[in-house]
């Protein structure tokens, strides 16, 4: 850490309170605000842009970069460099703060690294004595309210864990008194309620606990029109005819000793920009189903899909505290058969048990799911067939896929929740730049050029970053010359994970008559183009379907009505593979199979 730089301590979960070596900070309230906005994003850039959507919403002051530029000022002057200016906006330095939300996390971590309920039980009450009360008290600004919701949640759930955990080591006379209070506080959650139950049942009350599963249901009936669900009604009939064996909470947490699976992968290096991304996929894991929920996160190789869901998915992992799946589907080359079978082995089962038909692992995986909460990563899927044996059987645990198609047909057997990313912008574009070659060396008008042939795709970005690094010596003018002159074979060529092998691979599955589309508007030369003037009214419903076929391998883009264009750099794979088979002189109407050329 360098001069100049202390440890900066903030804490959100409760009053918030901003701590600097010796004594507490003092703030205004809009610093508190900004202390808060920055520290919710600790250690990525968060854009003024987006600082002044946070703070303001709708009803910014005059002058709103002004008073944020303000605002920075003289909170640096409180709590020192560990708030750091970084275009397009500003970050708090992970090396230099503190933020009791990642203790919290931590500490949960731990609990599901324990063996024996006790063990587990004692990390839970680690981490939820880091609370001091609610969460972003004394803080109102529109863009922390889903944080404010988000961490609510990640308290209940802890608590629930914990009383699950607590009840597995007999500790239900101890605890009886708490999770009372807790169903007071939250008298519609049925998991809450079913741990009463078994508490008071238990503590051979079991009056009183069918009392709490009266109240519950009264409650669900007039708020919600419904009943509890199955497993309180299993546990309501075991208390009424006074059996031992009964399960101990609602969701039932995996026995002890059962595999938790942990398997994200590690982060990819400099995560840059998808916030809003970032934004969405936690409020569809935040917001309460009735039904199971596939979150598809769809995209063009080398968009970084994996590394958006895997940075989320790590952020996000105290939410799923009965493990985390992740599978790599490898295309089209990994059969449903072997999905299913690899999910059964993430689950614990061993090879011997794997049932050998597809409706006898599917019944097993969805029991091996039942009253858990995990988190399934299927990555780089390529069809329906493959994600259908993954959709697990209650809402509590959530599917999310990613895929280079866009998988329209699976919204025909569950309920989808699709994300489609596209290209970077051109500032997240020079931040992701800049954290591998360097802001100096950057310092060149002739870093434009650079960023539009990169054209946002994050997987071109790092080529040429990594390509840049590896030239201490050549100017940025000269490597924009030899870019834009010799084009993606200077970074690309030979390389495996590479923008042009991932292109490649998206024409390859398709139609012969779209990929003759392709290549036909790939010899206009015109980034966008109208349905209409690609298809005499005869064949327009023909054309239309191929249009569809070319955005659902997310070659292609829609924009407005009847309208689509390309991405810049599909545009250029698309001339580029015009000129190619103009050079061969291979007539358009004979193109089915271009990787043969590449």
């Amino acid at each position: 850490m360098g001069a100049g730089v202390q440890m900066l301590e903030v804490d959100l979960l409760g009053p918030v309170e901003v701590r600097v070596p010796g004594h507490t900070v003092s703030l205004s309230p809009l610093e508190r605000n900004l202390v808060v906005v920055l520290a919710l994003a600790k250690g990525t850039v968060v854009s003024t842009a987006r600082i002044i959507d946070c703070m303001w919403g709708e009803r910014p002051p005059a002058s709103p970069r002004s008073r944020v530029q303000g605002l920075v000022s003289s909170l640096r002057r409180k709590v020192g460099e560990a708030l750091l200016t970084r275009h397009p906006g500003y970050l708090l330095d992970p090396a230099a703060c503190v933020v009791d939300v990642d203790r919290c996390q931590e500490l949960a971590r731990q609990s599901r690294l324990a063996q024996s309920p006790g063990e587990i039980a004692g990390w839970l009450r680690q981490s939820l004595a880091v609370w001091r009360g609610e969460a972003l008290d004394g803080v109102d600004v529109p863009g922390v309210e889903v944080d404010r919701a988000r961490l609510g949640e990640l308290r209940v759930a802890l608590l629930e864990e914990r009383f699950a955990a607590e009840l597995d080591a007999g500790n239900h006379a101890e605890v009886v008194g708490e999770i009372s209070a807790a169903v007071a506080e939250h008298p519609l959650r049925e998991r809450l309620a079913g741990q009463l139950m078994a508490a008071l049942y238990r503590c051979r009350r079991q009056a009183d606990a069918l009392k709490a599963y009266q109240a519950l249901r009264d409650r669900l009936a007039e708020e919600l029109g419904g009943d509890p669900c199955a497993e309180l009604r299993n546990l309501h009939a075991s208390i009424l005819r006074g059996e031992d064996d009964y399960a101990p909470s609602m969701p039932e947490r995996p026995r002890r000793g059962e595999l938790r699976p942990a398997q994200l992968p590690a982060s990819v290096g400099h995560f840059t920009g998808r916030e809003r991304e970032m934004s969405v996929l936690t409020r569809a894991v935040d917001t309460d189903y009735d039904e199971p929920q596939i979150l598809l996160v769809s995209g063009a190789g080398g968009l970084g899909k994996t590394a958006l869901v895997v940075r989320w998915a790590q952020l996000s992992a105290a939410r799923f505290p009965d493990g985390q799946i992740f599978l790599d589907l490898h295309g089209d080359q990994t059969p449903p058969a072997e999905v299913a079978a690899a999910a059964l082995a993430a689950l614990g089962t061993a090879a011997e048990d794997v049932p050998p038909t597809a409706d006898g692992r599917a019944a097993l995986y969805r029991t091996l799911l039942s009253g858990r909460q995990v988190l399934i990563i299927a990555d780089d899927a390529d069809s329906v067939g493959q994600v259908l044996p993954l959709v697990p059987p209650e809402p509590g645990s959530r599917l999310v896929v990613t895929s280079r198609r866009r998988l329209p047909a699976l919204a025909t057997h569950h309920a989808v929740q699709a994300l489609a990313i596209g290209p970077l912008g051109p500032q997240d574009t020079y931040e992701l730049l800049a954290r591998i070659v360097g802001r100096q060396r950057l310092a060149d008008r002739a870093l434009t050029r650079v960023v539009a042939w990169c054209g946002g795709w994050p997987l071109a970005i790092r080529s040429v970053a990594a390509l840049l690094a590896a030239r201490p010596g050549q100017s940025i003018a000269s490597f924009a010359d030899e870019l834009w002159e010799q084009g993606d074979g200077l970074v690309l060529g030979g390389e495996q994970r590479s923008v042009q092998a991932a292109l490649a691979g998206a024409y390859a599955t398709l139609s012969p008559a779209a990929a003759h589309l392709f290549i036909r508007l790939g010899l206009t030369g015109q980034p966008s183009f109208q349905l209409r003037s690609a298809a005499a009214d005869a064949h327009l419903g023909h054309t239309r379907r191929l249009f569809d076929e070319l955005v659902a391998a997310n070659l292609i883009v829609a924009a407005g009505s009847d309208g689509y264009r390309f991405h810049d750099l599909v545009h250029r794979f698309a001339v580029r593979c015009a000129d190619e088979l103009n050079a061969w002189r291979i007539p358009i109407e004979s193109v089915v199979d271009l990787q043969r050329l590449m």
